[in-house]
């Protein structure tokens, strides 16, 4: 009877690991480029090193929720989500994909 208790939690853990690990990999799943949480975004626009705004706030979002890049401490959730493309999105953005500078289009398709 404890042989079956044991296959039990054991099948649990492995059912509760999985299931994290499922749900990581459907939040690091691109958004549909005519989602609606795009609507208000110029994709096409070039970010570079000087670039501001809501493009590039939602650059440093993926670039910290795909990528796991670390921004530092600014912006409103204390977590580099500023707004600002500055150093560290730059060195971010270089580490993650390889380039300075990218359109908001190229990262959501993943090109």
């Amino acid at each position: 009877m404890l042989k079956n208790k044991n296959t039990l939690l054991i099948a649990g853990v492995v059912i509760l690991v999985g299931g994290f690990a499922i749900n990581k990999w459907l939040k690091s799943m691109p958004k549909p480029i005519n989602s609606d949480a795009y609507s208000d975004l110029d994709l096409d626009m070039v970010l570079a090193k000087g670039s501001n705004g809501m493009e590039v706030a939602e650059l440093q979002r993926i670039l910290v929720n795909q990528y796991g890049a670390d921004l530092g401490f600014t912006g409103v959730e204390k977590n580099g989500i500023d707004g600002d493309f500055g150093n560290m999105t730059e060195k971010a953005l270089l580490k993650a994909k390889g380039v300075k500078q990218i359109s908001l289009k190229q990262i959501i398709t993943k090109k």
